[in-house]
């Protein structure tokens, strides 16, 4: 089932879903709140309770295909936390704006009222989360990107730009664990992967992960945690090449 959320067509399912998502959830609170509201507009409820389905099985798709891609390329913590509560938060308003339509002729003017009151309250509290739910996900992908072309263009618009030097050891015969334990923090951070160093110094701000992932495995040999998650290829891998400083000492 979880290769099944994982890609369609060549291409991850879930940036596809989560632009649906995106769509559906607003359009479904904008119908909702104005066929709740709006008296001569109440003949948009069916419509916003379909909406309101429709958005919902976005969400619930969206969670479930973020959760099977985030086992390949790791979950930004933030991101996954908010993509987690959106579901419920889409149900409970479906079943209220469908309780809200069936109530229209069949109960008191309290009880329609309280009703629109929820769905009103639902409808901008779901807006509200999937705002945030994008802009953590838009935050974990393209933190540092843009900053690192930019650098990328710089050097290659000025070629007499040299890049910083790295330590002497790797112009010897390589670094020594002893001196990858000196750097143990997540502001000085350097690991190994399969026998080469990388400095991984101020990356836990922005690893999809979160930073605790990078905490914990810092001034350590890292090859089986980096390679069970992520294994060979993909843009870790990438990422991981970017931060290296040499090999590590036989």
């Amino acid at each position: 089932m979880e290769s099944l959320l994982l890609q369609l067509g060549g291409l991850p399912l879930h940036p596809l879903v989560v632009h649906a998502a995106v769509v559906f959830v607003p359009l479904a609170a904008l119908l909702l709140i104005t066929g709740a509201v709006i008296l001569r507009w109440r003949w948009l409820m069916p419509t916003a309770v379909l909406t309101s389905w429709v958005a919902t099985g976005f969400s619930i798709l969206a969670s479930q295909s973020g959760e099977a891609l985030g086992h390949v390329i790791g979950t930004p913590q933030q991101h996954g936390e908010l993509g987690e509560a959106l579901p419920p938060l889409m149900i409970a308003m479906s079943v209220v704006a469908t309780l809200t339509w069936w109530l229209r002729n069949n109960s008191s003017r309290l009880i329609k009222g309280l009703s629109q009151l929820a769905s009103v309250g639902l409808a901008i509290a779901a807006v509200i989360l999937v705002v945030l739910v994008g802009h953590s996900g838009a935050v974990a992908t393209w933190t540092g990107k843009l900053e690192a072309a930019g650098a990328t263009a710089s050097s290659a618009s000025n070629p007499s730009d040299t890049a910083p030097a790295q330590p002497a050891a790797t112009q010897q015969t390589g670094f020594t664990m002893d001196e990858v334990s000196h750097h143990n923090s997540l502001d000085d951070c350097w690991i190994v992967v399969d026998g080469i160093v990388y400095d991984a110094s101020g990356f836990g701000a922005r690893h999809p992960g979160g930073q605790a992932v990078i905490d914990g495995i810092c001034e350590t040999d890292a090859t089986a945690a980096f390679r069970g998650q992520h294994g060979t290829g993909g843009s870790p891998n990438a990422q991981l090449a970017s931060l290296e400083l040499g090999p590590l000492a036989g």
